[in-house]
């Protein structure tokens, strides 16, 4: 296994181990935890994601729409698992990108498949004439995916010379 690879799959450990780090001491914490971390921004809160991004489709039937979900993100991590196969050995930032949207995958279908919900904790916001805008909760699972997303698309436009090994 060459050590780019090596690597790659180090960082992949990594970050699903973070993710599941943080998420087991967020669900120690009381329902109503709400820390806040910087006054008028962040907070660190404890709430259950039952759909997907920005809790989306949280309002099917438990039953069924938990397994409709899982199947989904379980297809589209085999899928970018396979678009990571073979691009592995390319040189340039697709490969670190791809195990980035793998870690965050992993470890939202990791909550999904033992607990039926996905562990968010991570809350942003700000305060303007009394009126708080809040951004929906999120974890490093979804951080990492976004992250790597930017990462893709920003690297999509530039020529492939220009990018380091």
């Amino acid at each position: 296994m060459q050590q780019r690879m090596r690597w790659q799959l180090a960082l992949l450990v990594a970050m699903v181990a973070l993710d599941q780090a943080t998420k087991w001491w967020i669900e120690q914490q009381e329902a109503t935890l709400h820390l806040v971390v910087i006054p008028g921004c962040f907070n660190v809160i404890k709430a259950h994601n039952n759909g997907v991004a920005f809790s989306m489709l949280a309002d099917l039937p438990r039953a069924w729409g938990a397994m409709l979900i899982l199947g989904i993100t379980i297809g589209i991590a085999l899928a970018v698992t396979l678009w990571w196969w073979r691009s592995r050995h390319q040189r340039g930032s697709e490969g670190w990108w791809l195990v980035l949207v793998l870690a965050g995958a992993i470890g939202n279908i990791w909550d999904r498949a033992q607990l039926g919900y996905v562990v968010d904790f991570i809350q942003w916001y700000v305060v303007i004439d009394g009126h708080s805008y809040v951004w929906p909760a999120f974890n490093i699972a979804d951080s990492c995916i976004s992250v790597a997303v930017v990462g893709l698309i920003v690297t999509s436009f530039r020529p492939a010379s220009r990018e380091s090994p």
